[in-house]
């Protein structure tokens, strides 16, 4: 098999509605397979901002393996109304992450939070870096020392 077979290639263009009824779908579902599935399909069709209620929803269900997935689709849209859930992702071990000591679901909240940018980020990023786990506080440190360095990252840029 070639790399480029494992690239996730729809039969027919998808529409953005249908995607999203389907994210809707799969939410409410709550199958894992569903929702894996579908959210290949967001980001096939590009990560939308009428895409973000639905993903936070699906943020907060623990019956699948795409909230990584997830927070990679909340920091290419740069949506502050994701800057709480963000932040409440960030303290949240899930069970097929266990094997995951260097918490990398934390290190890629911090990044969608400073690729924000807003001053409530910023402020999240804050209380990260006075985090009890010694690894999420120099995630977030490391994005509050390097704001103005990736201001160019940043929605309000």
């Amino acid at each position: 098999m070639r790399p480029e077979d494992l690239i996730f290639k729809p039969k027919h263009p998808l529409d953005p509605v249908q995607v999203l009824d389907r994210l809707k779908q799969a939410a409410d579902s709550k199958n894992a397979n569903e929702i894996g599935q579908v959210m290949l399909e967001v980001f096939s069709v590009g990560v939308r901002p009428e895409f973000v209620p639905v993903l936070i929803d699906l943020l907060s269900q623990e019956r699948h393996y795409k909230h990584e997935d997830i927070i990679s689709a909340f920091q290419t849209l740069k949506d502050p109304r994701t800057v709480e859930v963000i932040y409440r992702a960030s303290f949240i071990r899930h069970d097929y992450l266990d094997y995951d000591d260097t918490f990398g679901l934390a290190r890629k909240c911090t990044w969608a939070l400073a690729d924000i940018g807003t001053e409530e980020a910023l402020a999240k990023l804050r209380l990260l870096a006075k985090s009890e786990n010694s690894m999420v506080s120099g995630y977030a440190q490391k994005r509050i020392d390097n704001w103005e360095l990736e201001r160019h990252r940043k929605r309000a840029a």
